[in-house]
């Protein structure tokens, strides 16, 4: 019998990474459900539509320039590092970043320039402040991470948060200023980590530093030919998570953008960011496996899917089905209508989460235009659905699409990988069917014992229904994990 977390690596290593990870992970999830019903009762839907629109925009912009010199720590970092040679790594990847900056200042000049908006001219200029130096911080913490530093990094992310939020009610209820303070709060904050990682780095990690004399154009390269693939696959998936929200302002309002934004922010900040903490405790270790020993992964790989599925289905379906009380207590009232929401997101991204393990074992086979052809394929479903659901159904149909599109990625993928997808079906259906009938089980008594209504005297039985709900899931789940069988295979580090 394997026990949990036994067969996850070693003994406690990677439970030990994990509660790390998880803590790190709920202190900007509480934060989130802190800010949530008090900034929506004091900004309107409709600044929040702006506020989406314009940080989103940016997303983009830096998922372009930047977001894929991470991919490219996350695959070099082990090759340079057994080859003495990571001040290498840092100073190319510190000239790309150079590069991208200049073309975010072109950019975000032009557009500054040309709107008249006050509003928005100032969510442009935190903005830009914010991402230009975001991704320095993004460097650093990928590097932390793969060096397994899992208290450093989760207790940076955690005191980041906490300034943030401080600095936020700060700009907001002593200085008075609108949504924008929400935007110049992340920017504040960043310039503290930066300080921060700049004492850090001269005094133990000197090689993230760059230096220009070993700046080189081959190098860059193979980083550039590399990157593009996390380039195409990370900005499909922005269009994925986000693209919906343009659609909604053009056939319907701004309004609309922001209770949409916020009902779907819900859901991606607890599902992605616990997906995340999965994630980042197996990342250095699933991806020294798939550097090392890729063709025997396939066992390595489906183990891991099954840990994330009992890890995170019971907590995305208490997300999907519990939508109205959530929407309720985390929201303000013109944010209400918008609840339905968070069902069809919550599952969109826990199957983003579960087909991530196909694709990265693609990317690591080299099979780059499979994984780019997958992602592609998504986008374009999504984007032709939004663009026709759209002008006929209103803005909840947005969430629909979503959902759509994350189950075609789920699919090409898996079938692009059928060596995980067969030895997983093979060795776990049983355990995964029994975790499902436990989940109708609930949907059944949730069904007979729920509320009508919900009102300020009820939130103390609803919270009570949904911790009942989530133990008895996460008890079938731990049972089923500990009696799953495989073919003898086990994940070390």
């Amino acid at each position: 019998m394997i026990r949990p977390f036994k067969a996850y690596g070693s003994q406690n290593g990677q439970l030990h990474d994990f509660i790390w990870h998880l803590g790190g992970t709920l202190v900007p999830i509480v934060l989130n459900f802190i800010r949530n019903p008090i900034f929506t009762r004091i900004f309107t839907p409709e600044e929040f539509g702006y506020y989406s629109l314009v940080f989103l925009t940016f997303n983009y912009f830096t998922l372009t320039l930047f977001s894929w010199l991470s991919s490219n720590i996350w695959r070099y970092y082990y090759e340079y590092k057994d080859r003495n040679q990571l001040p290498v790594l840092f100073s190319n990847l510190g000239g790309l970043y150079l590069a991208g900056s200049l073309v975010l200042v072109v950019i975000s000049s032009v557009w500054y320039f040309n709107v008249e908006q006050l509003l928005v001219k100032k969510l442009i200029l935190f903005s830009f402040l914010y991402y230009v130096l975001n991704d320095i911080t993004a460097l650093y913490l990928v590097m932390i991470r793969l060096e397994k530093k899992t208290k450093e990094y989760n207790i940076t992310q955690s005191l980041r948060a906490i300034i943030n939020f401080a600095i936020l009610c700060v700009l907001t209820f002593i200085l008075k200023m609108r949504i924008e303070a929400m935007v110049l709060s992340f920017f504040i904050a960043t310039i503290l980590l930066i300080i921060y990682i700049y004492l850090k780095s001269v005094r133990n990690y000197p090689y993230f530093l760059p230096r220009l004399s070993l700046f080189q154009i081959k190098e860059c390269k193979v980083f550039l030919t590399f990157g593009l693939v996390g380039l195409i696959t990370n900005f499909t998936l922005m269009l994925l998570n986000n693209s919906d929200r343009y659609f909604v302002a053009l056939f319907h309002s701004i309004s609309e953008v922001g209770i949409y934004n916020q009902n779907y922010a819900i859901a991606y900040t607890s599902i992605l960011a616990l997906t995340t903490a999965f994630m980042n405790t197996i990342n250095p270790n699933l991806n020294r496996t798939l550097t090392q020993q890729i063709s025997n992964s396939t066992p390595v790989v489906a183990r891991y899917m099954l840990i994330y599925f009992f890890a995170l289905a019971p907590i995305t379906f208490l997300i999907a089905f519990f939508t109205r009380e959530i929407n309720y207590i985390l929201l303000g009232d013109a944010f209400r209508q918008g609840y339905s929401i968070l069902s069809y997101v919550s599952v969109s991204l826990f199957l983003f989460g579960f087909s991530s393990f196909s694709g990265t074992k693609l990317k690591f086979s080299n099979r780059f235009k499979l994984v780019i052809a997958a992602y592609i394929t998504s986008c374009v479903v999504n984007v032709i659905l939004n663009y026709f659901l759209l002008q006929r159904f209103d803005y909840t149909w947005a969430a629909i699409t979503t959902l759509l599109a994350f189950l075609c990625l789920y699919f090409i993928l898996a079938i692009s990988d059928r060596s995980v997808t067969l030895y997983f079906i093979s060795n776990y259906l049983g355990s995964i069917a029994v975790s499902l009938l436990s989940l109708l089980i609930v949907v059944g008594a949730g069904w007979y014992f729920r509320f009508e209504t919900v009102s300020p005297d009820k939130i103390i039985p609803i919270l009570c229904q949904m911790a009942l709900s989530a133990l008895f899931l996460y008890a079938v789940n731990y049972v089923l994990f500990t009696r799953a069988k495989d073919s003898g295979h086990s994940i070390s580090t």
